[in-house]
């Protein structure tokens, strides 16, 4: 690995991310038993409250919880500044993120507005917590460089995207939905999807790729335009979509003409590493830039068919693309805290990285995950495959909790003697 460029002294505790990535798989467990008990008529109905329950259940328990987990570490190490009172900003949005999401299930699930209401402030609060601490690190940020600027962006577009999602949980609420109501929800979606999350990830492989995978650094212009370039796009489609829908297909060809180049870009990069060991981390950014060029084609086809193809957009984007990365980045993030824990507090004789994981149990969870792509986009023709979907999609996260905790098996093992080597400033846990 290249840890070239990498501030380690400012991590925080590592108890502050592994809580959220411990917490994600979980959250995935929920989703994939709730898809046993609704038709796959309703999930593929993207308005109705079953696909509402379900996509925030994987959007918020899963990918929120990784991203805002991995933040906390990131932005020490690549940005060389800490969050304030990092133990504290963790537990308090932690716990508020858990709380109002199972709110949230709850609430939609028995349409219950009291506890949408609880929803909308625990799920308001987590992130204010959050984003307020990420804002106040970044502010403190003095080299500015391709990565945090894309992680500033995407922390300005999560805002957004929570500031809608408080408006659209407050109108379900109330039972008050104006007629610009779907409008705002899908502005809500493609802020989501491509402004958070995609502009999160592109900015943060600039730096793992290489780190991780030996692989080529991404050209100078990848690093100084193509994150404005795709701002224009997202700005330009909001607003087109909200006040002038014909001309939407603009801002549409840029996000989707920059987001295909990343795709392309990664397979590319990943072909050209240096050191081309057998990593099966690297077939889940494969998995994850194929469907990101696939869904993004789909998206474009949309406008053109009478047919609503936006839950296989969500399918590929969300399901395909992000989670197939996230799950890739867990499996190398997760050994790396705790190898790099347990090395800052003087512990030099443990399992490697590779060895903290179990290679046999990720193959396995790849081809659960694998099926269950395969098989949420077959029940849109053939519904009896949800099922089949459904089961491989939770045996897939409980294969991801279970690998999970046994690299945090090998901490608190490891952590039971004495250290090699005394550490007067080994990092608090």
């Amino acid at each position: 690995m290249n840890f070239s460029g990498l501030s380690l002294d400012q991590a925080p505790p590592i108890s502050a991310p592994m809580r959220f990535f411990l917490t994600a798989p979980l959250f995935g467990i929920i989703a994939a038993v709730m898809l046993f008990f609704v038709d796959a008529e309703m999930v593929m109905n993207r308005y109705s409250s079953e696909a509402v329950v379900f996509v925030h259940i994987i959007t918020l328990g899963l990918f929120s919880m990784v991203m805002l987990g991995a933040l906390q570490q990131m932005l020490p190490v690549l940005a060389g500044v800490s969050l304030p009172k990092a133990l504290y900003v963790a537990g308090s949005s932690h716990i508020a993120l858990v709380l109002g999401l199972l709110a949230f299930i709850y609430g939609f699930i028995f349409a219950d507005a009291t506890v949408k209401f609880v929803a909308m402030f625990l799920l308001g609060l987590a992130f204010l917590i959050l984003l307020t601490a990420i804002s106040s690190a970044l502010l403190r940020v003095k080299n500015f460089n391709a990565t945090v600027r894309s992680i500033s962006v995407s922390t300005i577009f999560a805002t957004l995207v929570v500031l809608l999602g408080v408006h659209l949980l407050a109108s379900h609420a109330t039972n008050t939905l104006s007629e610009f109501h779907l409008r705002f929800v899908d502005v809500h979606a493609v802020l989501a999807l491509f402004g958070f999350a995609g502009l999160l990830i592109i900015g943060v492989s600039f730096q793992v790729l290489p780190m991780f995978y030996v692989a080529p650094r991404f050209k100078s212009f990848c690093k100084k335009y193509v994150l404005w370039l795709i701002v224009s796009g997202l700005l330009s489609w909001s607003l087109f979509y909200a006040l002038y829908p014909p001309a939407v297909l603009v801002g549409k060809v840029v996000i989707v003409l920059f987001f295909s180049a990343f795709g392309v870009t990664v397979l590319k990069k990943l072909k050209e590493r240096r050191r081309p060991v057998k990593d099966v981390t690297i077939w889940y950014w494969k998995t994850a830039a194929i469907s990101l060029v696939v869904g993004l084609g789909v998206w474009v086809v949309n406008d053109f068919l009478a047919t609503d193809l936006i839950p296989f957009v969500a399918l590929f984007i969300g399901g395909g693309f992000i989670l197939s990365l996230i799950t890739g980045m867990l499996y190398k993030i997760v050994p790396f805290l705790v190898w790099f824990h347990l090395n800052a507090m003087g512990y030099m004789q443990m399992p490697t990285m590779k060895e903290m994981l179990s290679e046999r149990v990720m193959k396995l969870q790849y081809f659960m995950y694998l099926l269950a792509l395969i098989g949420g986009g077959g029940s849109y023709l053939f519904s009896p495959l949800l099922d089949l979907a459904a089961l491989a999609l939770l045996c897939s996260f409980i294969l991801l909790e279970y690998n999970l905790l046994q690299a945090v098996r090998v901490y608190w093992q490891t952590k039971k003697r004495a250290p090699d080597f005394a550490m007067p400033d080994a990092l608090e846990v």
